[in-house]
């Protein structure tokens, strides 16, 4: 097992090095001038010199790299041109908005798409069936961008229940040590009972996390009802049910454990898809995190900010799957009985 793990950390290590470099010759290819994002409009001849000379491209494209590199590895992704402020301040300011985004969307789409597809295997190709797996068909085909917007449009715009954007609405009177900006919101503001805080700020969470999670439920609702209905051909189910056990009885105290693996694969692949997916729906929803600040990043060709959520979120991807893998021997024994044989 040991040299099975040692074997993923070096392909993780491998990735990291890989989307590293190609992130910094795409990043220095891109149109556009970084020095003129750095020292304004209407520069002096000097200023260009000077800035080009501190940002350290006066020098050849190798020596860049190789000192890019040197940084990444003690965790300096310099600092942003467009907001002057070093990019891992920016990455730890904007990630809690972001993972609180993606975590309520991931929880409800694993939630909503397991349960409901063990649910619909048990009576396949019936209306019930084919209304549900139609709803999770529905949210795979429609783009999240367009989804979004429709999503603004009929609970604000017609209906307004929801907020249109932002993370909260603003407060002239906040504890302290309460932070409206970066960190979790919604837990910040439950754990210290201010609830009004609370629920406005879950009101404003529920259309973009609807947003994301339609896009995976449908990921998660087919996987779970295909691996629900390939262990329900399997003997030792058809020998629960000749000794007189209900199929629902039989899914609650054993079948399931067998879907757990596949599920578990689809919803690391999934989150890493929401990851992704926060470009649009934060820009859509003016949701201050790290979406938001790539996308920002990207328009004015703010390199270094562009490296450092690019390999930000390059080692989220790799490590939630190196985690998956960590997982699978607790989840099945016989893959923990592979490892021990």
């Amino acid at each position: 097992m040991i040299k099975y793990f040692g074997k993923r950390l070096s392909s993780m290590i491998l990735v990291m090095v890989t989307v590293s470099t190609i992130t910094f010759f795409i990043s220095h290819s891109l149109p556009g001038d970084p020095v003129a994002l750095w020292v304004g409009d209407h520069p002096t001849k000097e200023q260009l010199e000077m800035a080009k000379k501190n940002l350290g491209l006066d020098r050849p494209i190798h020596e860049q790299y190789v000192s890019f590199l040197r940084n990444v590895f003690t965790l300096d992704f310099g600092v942003s041109l467009r907001t002057r402020q070093p990019v891992l301040t920016e990455l730890k300011h904007r990630f809690g908005a972001t993972l609180e985004l993606v975590s309520v969307s991931m929880v409800v789409a694993l939630l909503f798409g397991f349960f409901l597809g063990l649910s619909i295997a048990t009576w396949p190709n019936t209306r019930y069936d084919r209304t549900v797996r139609g709803v999770g068909y529905l949210g795979l085909s429609f783009p999240v961008f367009w989804l979004g917007m429709i999503l603004q449009l009929v609970f604000f715009g017609v209906l307004k229940w929801f907020p249109l954007q932002g993370r909260h609405s603003g407060f002239g009177m906040v504890d302290g040590d309460l932070s409206l900006d970066g960190g979790l919101f919604l837990f910040d503001t439950l754990c210290s009972g201010q609830w009004g805080l609370f629920y406005d700020g879950l009101s404003h969470i529920i259309l973009p996390a609807t947003t994301m999670t339609l896009g995976v439920f449908g990921l998660i609702l087919r996987t779970s009802r295909s691996a629900m209905i390939e262990t329900m051909n399997e003997p030792f189910f058809k020998t629960y049910l000749a000794y007189g056990f209900e199929s629902n009885e039989v899914i609650k105290h054993s079948a399931y454990k067998n879907t757990l693996v596949p599920v578990s694969t689809i919803t690391g692949l999934s989150f890493g898809l929401m990851l992704g997916g926060t470009f649009l729906v934060e820009s859509i929803f003016d949701w201050p995190g790290l979406g938001q600040f790539s996308v920002l990043s990207i328009l004015t060709n703010d390199f270094p900010a562009i490296m450092g959520v690019t390999l930000f979120y390059t080692a989220i991807y790799v490590v939630i799957n190196f985690l998956m893998d960590l997982f699978y021997p607790i989840l099945d024994p016989r893959i923990r009985n592979q490892f021990s044989g």
